[in-house]
């Protein structure tokens, strides 16, 4: 397994990397009748997304994603328009998604909170998942209300302090042992689970 790559967030001129949803799922390529494929051991569901706001509505404002029309030749799809946009194909020789579509604008009645966070913590890497919120040095808070920004909140600090709890806890625990099988199912369940409490 490999470290997924993450959904990331346009949010005042920086971009953000998506590190918690609280009520889920933010998207589902379903709903622009796309199948997608897995695009390498990083990128498992087969896309990744970029959203931004427009004025205080949460937008989808771009999309890679890998359609394949034939698995034998692995012959490329092409996806279909998405709020007027139709994709380009792959950026370059080894681009591991053949769609992407920008500027699509498209709005998101989603309700509930999403984690951004940047500033990775390098020693906190786990080459598996996706990365919590709490392994990032600056992590906000946006809540929504069918798709409209109610809340914007600073979370750096209360992560920092999860992190110190986690890591103090690894430190004054159990000696290393072989995790069981059920064991290590819950722990490759979390690490694809970006859901949080809001």
């Amino acid at each position: 397994m490999t470290a997924q790559i993450n959904d990331a967030f346009r949010y005042q001129g920086a971009e953000y990397s998506v590190a918690g949803i609280s009520d889920g799922p933010l998207l589902d390529p379903a709903w622009f009748g796309l199948t997608p494929t897995m695009a390498s051991t990083a990128c498992h569901r087969g896309y990744r997304a970029v959203y931004a706001l427009s004025g205080s509505h949460l937008v989808l404002d771009a999309l890679d994603v890998k359609l394949i029309e034939n698995y034998e030749t692995r012959q490329r799809q092409e996806g279909p328009a998405i709020n007027e946009v139709r994709p380009t194909g792959p950026e370059r020789s080894h681009d591991m998604f053949n769609n992407h579509y920008q500027g699509l604008d498209y709005r998101l009645d989603y309700t509930g909170g999403l984690l951004l966070a940047k500033g990775f913590i390098r020693e906190l890497y786990v080459h598996m998942g996706f990365h919590p919120a709490w392994k990032y040095e600056d992590v906000v808070e946006l809540v929504f209300e069918g798709g409209l920004l109610t809340a914007e909140s600073d979370r750096s600090e209360k992560m920092a302090d999860i992190r110190r709890m986690i890591l103090e806890s690894r430190k004054s625990g159990k000696p290393d042992r072989t995790p069981n099988e059920e064991e290590i199912g819950a722990f490759v369940e979390d690490a694809f689970d970006r859901t949080y409490r809001l």
